[in-house]
């Protein structure tokens, strides 16, 4: 009977492995096509690959000749508006272009994965067509229809939206229950912002331990409106009204109407790749408590100002985003609250990048507590907001990655190309 060394096996079975990749076809990388970097996280990258095979998808930027920048926000309909940057580098140096296309929140997966390869297509046009890989590219255009009455918008720019949700989980001795409900409608054209949105919530937890059973129920309800209207291109105004009730914060109902206005330091249509606001709020309100509070009070009249300074800036390199806000009562300045946030992602060096991600608040404005405290179950099961000086939280992550610059294969066998195997020998 033969018996295999496994000091003598895997060295001889790894051997064949890389000698076998080093015969794969030379022209899974396309000679002359450009290099392209697709700068983000949540694009479908191997249905981009598939779609358009003519150009080599390199894993850093440093290493393209195209790098494709993408950011997105928020549009009027709950949809999503791509800012597609396309930064020439190499013999493209210089040669930038931006691109500019928009999702709807009823699209499908297959719609929005189809919006964004159109785009990108448009946008790599010039730079595949300065290539080798010139002869490999196809222009076509669908002929226009002969109907070109402007189109109307039936509903004006009203978008409505509804949910309803669930989640339960649980096991022989916890089972937790959540249920949100949502209305909201909205109105938004370039100098107006119409909203309107109520909510509900409940969520309640079980369990058993020996002969113990202890059950933890909140509830939140909550509507709010809003109008934000254009000044110029970088001063608006606002006006906020907002009522809610919450078991976890002691609310019974709490009515609040704000005022406000807002500079940004750029124009607003720069906000894909920065902006610096700066804006204030003035607001009067009511609150009645389900149980009196640590100041002795079952109802009071409130009086709030506050502001917030946010500075968001993207460059290919990164970027970096930040806000400091700060609030206080009118009627004693010695409640308030400062809460600084930010993140950072940077691209230090090829291969290399850093992010960072925090935030911290000094807290001083709880006047909603309930005077009796919470008892042992309460504060484990986080059923009632607690007195506190501060909050904060962060994330501090460090990658490196090494190798073959090129990113063109996809293989989904056996689920993702990230999956991997131990192999363990005692």
């Amino acid at each position: 009977m033969l018996l295999l060394n496994p000091r003598m096996f895997f060295p001889i079975f790894f051997s064949f492995i890389f000698v076998s990749f080093a015969q794969i076809d030379q022209q899974l990388i396309k000679e002359g096509a450009p290099n392209v970097f697709v700068d983000c996280s949540y694009c479908y990258i191997n249905y981009l690959k598939e779609q358009i095979p003519v150009v080599n998808y390199v894993r850093d930027r440093k290493d393209a000749d195209v790098h494709i920048l993408i950011s997105t926000q928020r549009t009027a309909a709950s949809g999503t508006e791509y800012s597609l940057f396309f930064i020439g580098q190499n013999k493209y140096h210089s040669i930038n272009d931006t691109l500019k296309y928009a999702t709807n929140q009823t699209d499908s997966e297959e719609s929005s994965r189809i919006k964004m390869v159109n785009a990108i297509k448009a946008g790599l046009a010039r730079y595949i067509f300065n290539s080798s890989a010139a002869g490999k590219m196809n222009i076509s255009f669908y002929s226009l229809s002969e109907d070109t009455t402007e189109q109307k918008d039936d509903w004006d720019f009203w978008f409505f939206r509804t949910s309803i949700n669930s989640f339960l989980n649980g096991q022989e001795s916890t089972n937790f229950l959540d249920l949100y409900g949502n209305i909201a409608a909205s109105r938004v054209t370039e100098d107006l912002k119409l909203n309107f949105n109520f909510g509900s919530s409940y969520y309640e937890s079980n369990f058993k331990f020996a002969d113990r059973k202890i059950k933890n129920v909140s509830r939140y309800q909550s509507f709010g409106a809003s109008v934000v209207k254009a000044i110029d291109k970088k001063w608006s105004w606002g006006i906020w009204y907002s009522t809610f009730r919450s078991t976890y914060s002691n609310i019974d109902y709490s009515l609040a109407i704000a005022g406000g206005l807002e500079y940004n330091i750029f124009p607003y249509s720069e906000s894909n790749q920065r902006e610096f606001r700066i804006n204030y709020k003035l607001s009067t309100g009511y609150n009645k408590y389900i149980s009196e509070t640590i100041f002795f009070k079952l109802k009071e009249q409130v009086y709030v100002q506050s502001a917030e300074i946010s500075f968001t800036y993207i460059q290919p390199w990164g970027s970096i985003s930040t806000s400091l806000s700060g609030a206080t009562y009118l009627h004693d300045l010695s409640k308030n609250e400062l809460e600084l946030e930010g993140s950072v992602s940077l691209k230090l060096l090829k291969g290399l990048s850093f992010d960072l991600y925090g935030g911290y608040s000094r807290i001083r404005n709880q006047i909603s507590l309930p005077r009796g405290g919470a008892t042992f179950e309460e504060v484990l099961l986080q059923r009632k907001e607690l007195d506190t000086k501060y909050s904060y939280w962060a994330s501090i992550g460090l990658s490196y990655s090494f190798g073959s610059i090129y990113n063109n294969i996809v293989n989904p066998r056996f689920g993702g190309g990230g999956s991997s195997t131990s192999i363990i020998i005692n």
